[in-house]
């Protein structure tokens, strides 16, 4: 077994945390720790955090539009 260098401690401790509502609008982008990222990074992992965004929002759509139509409604 082999400990990790300081440098990969370090490299390993950050954390970044991105939040998107409907419109694909950030609203939370925060760093924890961790190295600096290059702008062309963050905007990299913007870019598939939309793309997962798009996958997640499609997905629960679906499976809220076919729950609703599974359900029997009746108006009395």
């Amino acid at each position: 077994m082999l400990d990790p260098s300081q440098l990969e401690q370090h490299l390993s401790a950050g954390l970044l945390s991105i939040a998107l509502n409907v419109q694909k609008e950030i609203c939370v982008l925060q760093k924890l720790g961790g190295a600096p990222l290059p702008r062309e990074e963050i905007l990299r992992l913007v870019n598939i955090s939309v793309k997962k965004a798009k996958e997640h929002y499609t997905f629960i759509e679906a499976r809220l539009t076919e729950d609703w139509l599974s359900r029997k409604v009746e108006i009395r």
